[in-house]
């Protein structure tokens, strides 16, 4: 798990290089909510610590270590600036965790690139204020061969 730590920087910033990079994690189940049981499920993978999912703004770091981790139909940022919010983000890398279990760790460029290809802008229910916001698509073939792709 050590190169997960490292700092990658080839003449270039720190996050900016590409790195995709996977591990194959188990599913724990303790949560209902399949983003919250993929992070989770990746940071007991990584560290062998069982904490609460979603415990630390974004901007205080990663959920894991320097990674910040996604899966299918996540919320990428609120508003529709990915690069502003990216700005403003604690982690250095970003981890897609799949539906089986495999996760693709990222740069920012990398999940830049991802996200500019498989998230979609909508927005919040009334309720939660209406709104605009970036989201993940679903998991689909071609998701999971784009990731496949750059590993």
């Amino acid at each position: 798990m050590l190169f997960l730590m490292r700092k990658l920087n080839h003449g270039q910033p720190v996050g900016m290089e590409k790195i995709m990079k996977t591990l194959k994690i188990e599913y724990l189940g303790n949560y209902a909510n399949h983003g919250q049981d993929a992070e989770q499920s990746f940071r007991f993978a990584v560290t062998g610590q069982l904490e609460k999912a979603d415990n630390l703004h974004h901007s205080l770091g990663g959920d894991c270590l320097d990674m910040q981790i996604k899966s299918a139909r996540a919320t990428v940022c609120k508003g529709l600036d990915l690069k502003a919010y990216l700005d403003l983000d604690g982690a250095r890398r970003f981890v897609y965790v799949a539906n089986d279990g495999t996760a693709y760790i990222m740069s920012r460029a990398e999940y830049e690139e991802f996200c500019a290809e498989f998230a979609t802008p909508t927005t919040e229910s009334k309720k939660n204020g209406g709104q605009a916001k970036l989201r993940l698509k679903s998991e689909s073939k071609a998701m999971l061969e784009w990731l496949g792709a750059r590993v």
